[in-house]
Parts: C-alpha cells; sequence; structure tokens
C-alpha cells in the first residue's frame, strides 16, 4: 500500500504528456473517404450515398469532406475517376515489368482483374451503383470511355507482344473477343462466386486467349 508520503510525491511529480495521435497525411485521409464512399454506393446505391451518410460511416465531420471534395456529386466523380485510374494503373504497372515474359504478362494482366482487390462485392456494387451515371452524365461518360479506350490499348499492346503462329487472330479482332470473354467472366463470377470460382474464371480466361492466339 502506498504512504501518504508517496501518494504526496506522486502527485508533485510533473505529469508526462499523452501521446498525441498521428495524424492521417491528406493523401491518406482522401483515399480513406474514397474507400468508404465505394462501401455506401455498393450498399446503399447512389441516391442513398449522401454526405451526412459518408461523413457517419468514416467518423468525419462534414467539414473534412468539404476540405476535400467540393459537393457529394463531385465526391462521386471523383472516387469513378480513381477507380479507373487505379485499375489502369495495375495493368499498366504489368505490362511494364520487363522481367515477364509476354505470355506471363498477360496472365499477370489477366490475374489483376480477378484479384481479390478488384473482383469483389463491394467494387462489383460500386461498378453498378456508377453505371446510370455514365449513361446520364456527360463527365462521367467522357471518363467512362477514356478509361475503356486506355484498356483496350493495353490490351492490344499485350497481345501484340505475344509470340504467336500465323494463324492467331488479328490483334484487334483479338482485343474484341478478349474484353468481352474478360467483362463476361468478371461479371459471372462477381454474381455468383460459387457458380464460376475466381480460379476456374481465370483458367478460362487464360485459356480462351491461348485458342485465339495460338502461341508460336
Amino acid at each position: 500500500m502506498k504512504t501518504s508520503a508517496t501518494l504526496r510525491a506522486e502527485e508533485q511529480a510533473p505529469r508526462q504528456p499523452r501521446p498525441r495521435a498521428k495524424r492521417q497525411a491528406p493523401t491518406v485521409r482522401r483515399q480513406d473517404l474514397l474507400a468508404v464512399t465505394i462501401r455506401c454506393l455498393a450498399r446503399l446505391g447512389p441516391k442513398a450515398t449522401t454526405g451526412r451518410e459518408i461523413c457517419r460511416q468514416a467518423g468525419v465531420s462534414h467539414g473534412l469532406l468539404r476540405h476535400y471534395f467540393s459537393n457529394s456529386k463531385n465526391l462521386l466523380y471523383e472516387t469513378y475517376s480513381e477507380l479507373c485510374d487505379q485499375f489502369v494503373g495495375r495493368f499498366e504497372a504489368v505490362l511494364a515489368d520487363e522481367t515477364l515474359a509476354p505470355w506471363d504478362a498477360l496472365d499477370r494482366f489477366f490475374g489483376v482483374l480477378y484479384s481479390e482487390e478488384w473482383a469483389n462485392s463491394d467494387l462489383f456494387g460500386a461498378w453498378i451503383a456508377f453505371w446510370p451515371m455514365v449513361r446520364s452524365q456527360e463527365d462521367f461518360a467522357a471518363k467512362s470511355e477514356e478509361h475503356n479506350a486506355r484498356l483496350r490499348e493495353l490490351l492490344a499492346l499485350a497481345i501484340s507482344r505475344l509470340p504467336t503462329r500465323g494463324d492467331a487472330l488479328p490483334t484487334e479482332d483479338a482485343v474484341v473477343v478478349v474484353s468481352a470473354v474478360m467483362d463476361g467472366l468478371w461479371l459471372d463470377f462477381c454474381l455468383s462466386p460459387t457458380r464460376t470460382p475466381r480460379e476456374r474464371a481465370l483458367d478460362l480466361c487464360c485459356r480462351t486467349v491461348r485458342k485465339l492466339i495460338p502461341p508460336a
């Protein structure tokens, strides 16, 4: 048991200041808000994904949201734009890896699409929520066109590097067919992971390309 003298000494001793919680860097906080927006879109839809709801789920003030985004429409567009840019950036990184052989690079390309990062229920729900905006709002439509054009350019680049036989499908046609297969299998997996498991979707995509473009 502490004596009265000990207690008095503890009271008179200078208290150590509590360590302050580290503030998140602006870019990290902005990414957190974007991630919360994606979850809201997937679970609540675009109408219920308001600035107030995003703030509630993120645990931040509305003033902080306005600091990073001018309004809720801007936040939704920025979220969509960020998703598109990150998606393309991952593919660009794969194709820029000079240690990968051409066929390995294309397989890695598909691997990104069917990874847990890009094939999950929240992201699927967000893409579905964005679709009406792409159809009805010019800025979303323009970003969608830019995004899809860039993806096809990267896919064409990956296919053009492949060592193939003379009977391979022309690159321009192969891009159209492979894009449809990629999107279809991704959609099928997201709708029902048990019907088309992740690994099966990836394997079917890789095998389809080798049928269309036989390796040399």
